[in-house]
């Protein structure tokens, strides 16, 4: 094999691709990066995947993306700069598809989890596979309760927080300065795991992420599909 994890992982911070995707292109590609990227673009429309991680406007992630140049990490921090990344519901040029699923938890009736999920059209919001993913999607958020979709809705005050917070413990703890930049990575994607849902791994098979799963249903669908909003309402909380 002439890749490896952090390379799969590396090559799907650039595409938003999924890991069984990223892990064919690398494979597919020898190990060589661009080559891997550049396979991932012929296999699956780049505008879809930036729209739908970052929830802008198909005209905005086209400038993007030749803002910078048609890389894929760029065009999304391009988008997050420029404030961009609204929801598709904010977005009155265009009609969102979809629907909105609830789960109410156990006997008691005690928690409820909403989510939304869009689509493109309405005859993928009317397919059962669709319906089933997005109740899968409720399930999971009552599940496992995480705080954000994904890791780019996190606030950078948030983020600085626990920047500190992470920081203060390395120091604390006294390990080597060339090995704080890789622990400092650590601890954040082990936040992601527990806190944005796209990051955590499903409840039903812990191997694969929810962001795979996102994605196994984009290629069953044949059309980009968004998770945009997710809610968990505890009684007396």
């Amino acid at each position: 094999m002439s890749y490896t994890l952090d390379d799969i992982k590396a090559l799907r911070a650039k595409t938003s691709a999924g890991m069984a995707l990223c892990k064919e292109a690398l494979e597919h590609a020898g190990g060589d990066m661009q080559k891997a990227v550049d396979y991932i673009n012929s296999k699956s429309d780049v505008v879809s995947r930036l729209r739908n991680l970052t929830g802008a406007k198909i005209g905005l992630c086209k400038l993007a993306l030749e803002d910078a140049g048609n890389d894929f990490e760029k065009a999304v921090a391009i988008i997050n700069e420029r404030g961009w990344n609204d929801p598709v519901g904010n977005d009155t040029s265009e009609k969102a598809e979809g629907m909105i699923d609830a789960y109410v938890h156990g006997l008691d009736k005690r928690l409820v989890s909403v989510v939304e999920v869009t689509c493109k059209t309405d005859f993928v919001a009317r397919n059962e596979e669709f319906k089933s993913f997005v109740h899968e999607i409720a399930l999971q958020v009552a599940a496992m309760k995480p705080t954000y979709v994904s890791k780019e809705q996190i606030p950078q005050e948030k983020l600085e927080e626990l920047k500190a917070l992470f920081e203060r413990e390395l120091k604390e703890e006294g390990k080597p300065e060339n090995m704080l930049e890789k622990i400092m990575e650590g601890k954040f994607a082990k936040y992601y795991a527990e806190h944005c849902l796209l990051d955590q791994k499903w409840f039903k098979d812990e191997s694969k992420t929810i962001q795979a799963l996102l994605d196994e249903s984009i290629q069953k669908m044949g059309e980009p599909l968004a998770i945009r909003k997710i809610m968990v309402w505890e009684l007396g909380k």
